[in-house]
């Protein structure tokens, strides 16, 4: 007991503090990085069969960029956000590796960003005074 009182280390979870043992697999654990919407990366091992854009053309998520070949399978991907294209890492006719970088955007502009910029430039609207109303009599 003495023992495992040594071992306990202090673990932070939404503001509250838990004294426990922590395992190797834990400790070894990486941090939750979100993901990156500029870089596109195959999500299946597969050969490259056709390139559908250029570096410098501007796309938007209706855009299919490249077809990959996996498992017999024709499989069409396109953007998850508007952009342009920055710099393309593959060649048609390649085989690609799980997660290897495909293409990176540049100046990409999601859906979300857009109508927050636009949400947060107008300016509030005063609430409308209410209508008073007339009595018959």
């Amino acid at each position: 007991m003495e023992n495992d009182e040594k071992d306990m280390e202090i673990f932070s979870y939404e503001g509250t503090d838990y004294k426990t043992l922590l395992t190797d697999k834990f400790r070894k654990h990486k941090p939750y990085q979100p993901e990156d919407l500029s870089k596109i990366t195959a999500q299946i091992p597969g050969t490259m069969l056709k390139i559908l854009v250029k570096e410098g053309q501007h796309i938007n998520p209706s855009k299919c960029l490249f077809i990959l070949e996996a498992m017999k399978m024709k499989n069409k991907v396109y953007a998850s956000i508007s952009g342009k294209i920055k710099k393309i890492h593959i060649t048609e006719g390649q085989i690609v590796t799980k997660n290897q970088l495909l293409l990176e955007l540049g100046e990409s502009e999601s859906i979300f960003k857009k109508l927050l910029e636009k949400s947060s430039s107008k300016e509030p609207k005063p609430p409308k005074e209410p209508k008073k109303l007339k009595r018959k009599g």
